[in-house]
């Protein structure tokens, strides 16, 4: 099985370099992306599983930067972090179908408990493509019913 690929949309390197260190010690592998546009690019050529986006960046939000990654048809889950208040980005995060929201500090436990939650829940997605199947859309609240681009899934 292939290792489940991580994009960290994270502005604040410190943060986003041990994040990126934890998870690749968890088994994932992990692209860095400290900008928005960035993380779109990233997007292109790594093609991510799941998206860890915060959603203050220096250039954008965390989303604008998931609206351009579903639109290139990347990307089946996203756990958002922020330091903002959770009220202030619920209504524009279920609309997206983004769910959980992780308000800062967070624990690195919470923080796999809920990546793996995201990538289970495209898992049918992704086996379907790797099966062969039609292409289905991801059920998955994170998903927003975007299909994932990814053919692999492991856990």
């Amino acid at each position: 099985m292939a290792i489940t690929k991580i994009l960290i949309v994270e502005d604040e390197e410190i943060l986003a370099n041990n994040l990126r260190l934890h998870l690749q010690r968890c088994g994932w592998d992990v692209c860095l992306a400290h900008s928005g546009r960035a993380a779109i690019a990233a997007a292109d050529e790594f093609c991510p599983e799941v998206v860890l986006l915060d959603y203050h960046l220096s250039d954008m939000t965390g989303f604008d930067v998931l609206d351009a990654i579903r639109a290139a048809d990347h990307c089946c889950g996203c756990v958002l972090m922020t330091g903002h208040p959770p009220e202030t980005v619920m209504a524009d995060a279920q609309r997206r179908r983004i769910a959980p929201i992780l308000s800062k500090p967070f624990s690195l436990a919470g923080l796999v408990d809920q990546l793996t939650a995201a990538v289970k829940l495209c898992a049918a997605s992704i086996e379907a493509r790797a099966t062969g199947l039609p292409r289905q859309p991801c059920r998955a609240p994170q998903c927003g019913g975007s299909p994932t681009a990814v053919a692999a899934f492991s856990m």
